[in-house]
């Protein structure tokens, strides 16, 4: 631990599912802050005395996270963890599941836009790879004319869907 403006920088890793991963990305966004900010902000929030006793903080993928601790939330930590069989990344994992497992599931994240489809550079480039065949004869590779049907095939369908 290091002290960073009277809070204790922490180096740990946080156990969630995935549906409470997507969930702390979520609030992430929501809040447009960062992880560590999110997660330590929740620390404070959750006194250890609350703490329910049936939530396992060790499962799911690691994430590997810093948060900051000020000095009474160090010391509550370290009281925990001397009188309870459990680690430091379990624990705040547990805490930080039980804050998300609150929370409503997040809406689905909104499909990317279509990147606009130039038709004119793609027609150029079909009348390019053709030039090109045509210039080979008998002689232009089977895979040139695979790749140009292919092409024409793809540029029928973002003409129609334009």
């Amino acid at each position: 631990m290091t002290e960073r403006q009277g809070l204790f920088t922490v180096q740990t890793s946080l156990y969630l599912s995935p549906e409470n991963r997507a969930r702390l990305e979520h609030l992430v966004r929501e809040r447009r802050s960062n992880p560590p900010d999110v997660v330590s902000q929740i620390l404070a929030e959750h006194p250890l005395s609350q703490l329910s006793s049936d939530t396992d903080g060790a499962n799911g993928e690691p994430i590997h996270m810093r948060i900051y601790l000020t000095p009474e939330q160090r010391q509550a930590f370290e009281t925990y963890l001397a009188t309870h069989k459990t680690t430091f990344s379990a624990l705040v994992s547990r805490i930080v599941a039980d804050h998300l497992a609150t929370l409503p599931v997040p809406p689905p994240a909104p499909p990317p836009p279509r990147p606009k489809a130039d038709l004119a550079k793609r027609r150029a480039d079909l009348a390019r790879l053709k030039a090109r065949r045509d210039e080979a004869g008998k002689e232009a590779p089977a895979w040139l004319h695979a790749y140009i049907a292919q092409m024409e095939a793809e540029l029928r369908r973002l003409e129609r869907e334009a």
